[in-house]
């Protein structure tokens, strides 16, 4: 009997919602550059991302952090017993 093929959408999935967690924190340089050229259009766009972060569900960010500490933790522990690469 041969052994199933990996599923490569799930080996992404994990990685992938971590880069997207990435680009959204470095999204503040850019504006860091506008404020030091237009406060005021820093300002709005500040006030735009606060109303948007503060209308996600606090479940939602709850999940982030124990799929976070969670991926962490397991790779964490298969790396120690020697089953991850």
């Amino acid at each position: 009997m041969s052994e199933p093929l990996p599923d490569r959408w799930v080996t992404r999935a994990r990685p992938a919602f971590l880069y997207v967690m990435y680009v959204l924190l470095l999204g503040a340089i850019p504006v860091g550059l506008v404020a030091a050229i237009r406060p005021a259009c820093a300002a709005a766009i500040a006030h735009g991302m606060a109303a948007y972060l503060a209308a996600i569900p606090e479940p939602l960010y709850a999940l982030f952090g124990t799929g976070y500490l969670g991926y962490t933790a397991a790779r964490t522990v298969g790396k120690i017993k020697g089953v991850d690469r």
